[in-house]
């Protein structure tokens, strides 16, 4: 049952790596998913500094 189990797990790891784009078009669709990744990446110290950088220069 176990290896069963991790079977399944990685198949599905498989699929959604191989669909991964759109998957993430799936959620990025709504707009609260959106704005949540967002200020979630704005966390991030070298990736709002990179997003400053390029906005501002």
């Amino acid at each position: 049952m176990r290896f069963v189990g991790s079977i399944m797990v990685a198949l599905l790891v498989y699929v959604l790596w191989k669909k991964r784009y759109r998957v993430l078009n799936m959620f990025l669709k709504r707009r609260w998913l959106r704005v949540l990744a967002v200020s979630w990446m704005m966390r991030i110290p070298f990736v709002r500094e990179k997003m400053m950088f390029q906005t501002l220069h």
